[in-house]
C-alpha cells in the first residue's frame, strides 16, 4: 500500500481514518482502535450451569461478573424468547424497520409482576441457589424487565440511586452491599445470544484503582462515565476519537442462547450494537433492608405482584416476607 498520503508524526506511520488516527496494522485495521490495558488480566469469571455454586460464588466475589453457560435449554430459551416477543410485540423481523429508524426497539414491562410465565426464569434453580448464596436468605427478586432489537449503548450503571447515593451502603466508593442483576440470554435456533460491555472492577472504586495499576491505566474512574454524552455529540461532530478511547477500555462479555450472565448492577456498563435480531430478560435482586424496601414495596401493587413474592418466599427469598408485610400495610 502506498504511504503517498500517510502523515508521519513521532517517527510513526499513522494512516488516516474516519475512525482513529493511531496504527492500522498489517491487515489495515485491526489495531485501529488500540489496546485494551484491561485485555492483560482476567476481568470476568465463566462456569457451567452445573458447576458448584460456592465456586460461582468466588468468581463472582473475585470480579462482580460470572457467565454461567447452559442454564437453559434450547427448548427453554425459545420459549423465553416468544414471551419477550409477546411482550415487546417486537418479531424478529421488526429489526428491519427499527435499522431504519421506523420503529423503536423495547425496554421494560416489570414483566414478573405481570405475567406467570416469567416466573420459572426468575426463580430459575440455578440463579436462585447462586443470588441466596451472595446475597443471603433475606434477598428478594425487587425488578424485571424485557429488551428487544434495544441496546443502551452508553456507559453506565444502574440503580445509581443506591450505587452512587452519599452515604449509602452500595455506594462505590466504598461498597459494603451489592444488588444482583442476571441477564438471561434467549434466542430460537440459529440466532445469536449477546454481549454485555463492562469497565472492569468499576463497581468498587478502591478495586478499580488497584487493578488499573496494575495494567497502566491511568484513566478516572469518572471519565468513562462520559461516554453517552459523547455518543450524543456523534450526531453532529462525527468525530469518533473520543468514543474509540473510551470503547477500547471496554471488556466484551459474549454469550450464546441460555447463557446467563450474573451482575453487580453498580458496575459501569454498556450494550453491543445492535447488528441483528436480540432479546434478553433482566431480573435484580437485592438483600431487604431500609435502603431498598420502600423501592421494592412501590411495585407490588397488584394480587399477581402480591402471588409473585409469596411464590419467591416459599423458593428461600426470605426477603419476600417483609416486602409483603409492608405492602400490607397501606
Amino acid at each position: 500500500m502506498s504511504l503517498t498520503n500517510a502523515e508521519e508524526i513521532t517517527g510513526e506511520i499513522f494512516i488516516p481514518s474516519a475512525r482513529a488516527k493511531r496504527r492500522l496494522g498489517t491487515f489495515f485495521d485491526e489495531f485501529s482502535r488500540g489496546m485494551n490495558p484491561f485485555g492483560l488480566i482476567p476481568t470476568f469469571g465463566v462456569a457451567d450451569a452445573n458447576t458448584p455454586v460456592a465456586e460461582i460464588v468466588r468468581l463472582f466475589d473475585k470480579f462482580n461478573i460470572v457467565k454461567v453457560r447452559g442454564v437453559y435449554s434450547a427448548k427453554e430459551s425459545a420459549e423465553l424468547q416468544r414471551l419477550c416477543i409477546l411482550a415487546s410485540k417486537l418479531k424478529p423481523l421488526d429489526y428491519l424497520k427499527i435499522f431504519k429508524g421506523e420503529g423503536r426497539g423495547f425496554t421494560g414491562g416489570s414483566p414478573v409482576l405481570n405475567n406467570k410465565n416469567f416466573w420459572p426464569y426468575a426463580a430459575n434453580k440455578h440463579v436462585r441457589e447462586i443470588v441466596q448464596k451472595i446475597l443471603g436468605k433475606n434477598a428478594t427478586e425487587f425488578g424485571s424487565s424485557v429488551a428487544a432489537h434495544y441496546s443502551a449503548r452508553g456507559i453506565h450503571r444502574d440503580y445509581r440511586q443506591l450505587c452512587e447515593k452519599a452515604g449509602s451502603a452500595y455506594h462505590v466508593s466504598n461498597p459494603q452491599k451489592r444488588i444482583v442483576r442476571v441477564l438471561h440470554y434467549c434466542a430460537s435456533e440459529n440466532m445469536q445470544g449477546g454481549m454485555l460491555g463492562v469497565i472492569p472492577f468499576s463497581h468498587d472504586e478502591r478495586l478499580f484503582a488497584e487493578q488499573s495499576k496494575r495494567v497502566g491505566n491511568k484513566r478516572p474512574i469518572e471519565w468513562f462515565d462520559t461516554h453517552r454524552d459523547e455518543l450524543a455529540k456523534l450526531r453532529t461532530t462525527k468525530d469518533f476519537s473520543v468514543v474509540d478511547e473510551i470503547d477500547r477500555h471496554i471488556v466484551w462479555v459474549a454469550t450464546d442462547p441460555g447463557d446467563v450472565l450474573i451482575t453487580n448492577s453498580a458496575m459501569l456498563h454498556c450494550g453491543e450494537h445492535m447488528m441483528s435480531p436480540r432479546y434478553f430478560f433482566v431480573s435484580t435482586y437485592t438483600d431487604v433492608n431500609s435502603e431498598t424496601l420502600p423501592m421494592a414495596a412501590a411495585q407490588v401493587k397488584s394480587e399477581t405482584a402480591k402471588e409473585y413474592h409469596r411464590h419467591l418466599l416459599s423458593l428461600g427469598f426470605g426477603g419476600s416476607k417483609a416486602l409483603l408485610k409492608e405492602v400490607e400495610k397501606k
